[in-house]
């Protein structure tokens, strides 16, 4: 991969992240992100929350069969042909952004996918760090919001 890696956030995924954020508060929450590839950039259209009821302030950790079972329940849902698992997301209740820990996680997934993972951790401010891996090592990313007048 040549420069950094385009994503998209497009339709509702940021307002998904915000609220299931929100409502977790003061606990952390996470779960998948779900997309596609579009003409060499990942779109990410939709976070899924996986819950975990031993999530804390400091720590949320995705459970690999609850994972799956939203996943499938999820692409079954919204039967979109292009749908499919582009990486995770997880909030953060404090100001940080991705910890080393998150980065490793990221780069060792990523190892087993032939496309760049995505990981968005979002921030109590609202903000989003947005990271990427492929093939073992993390890469560059750079994101657009879809332009608002457009509807996915």
């Amino acid at each position: 991969m040549r420069g950094p890696l385009r994503v998209w956030l497009a339709g509702p995924v940021a307002t998904e992240i915000a609220g299931l954020a929100s409502a977790a508060r003061p606990r952390e929450t996470g779960g998948l992100l779900v997309g596609w590839w579009d003409d060499g950039a990942l779109v990410v259209r939709h976070a899924l929350e996986v819950p975990d009821q031993r999530a804390t302030r400091f720590s949320w950790t995705r459970r690999p069969r609850v994972a799956k079972r939203v996943l499938q329940t999820a692409l079954a849902d919204l039967d979109h042909p292009l749908l499919g698992y582009i990486g995770d997301w997880h909030s953060h209740p404090e100001v940080c952004g991705a910890s080393g820990r998150d980065i490793w996680s990221l780069a060792a997934t990523s190892e087993q996918y032939a496309y760049p993972l995505l990981l968005i951790v979002h921030l109590p401010d609202e903000t989003l760090d947005i990271s990427a891996a492929h093939g073992g090592r993390a890469c560059s990313v750079s994101v657009s919001r879809q332009d608002p007048r457009i509807h996915s």
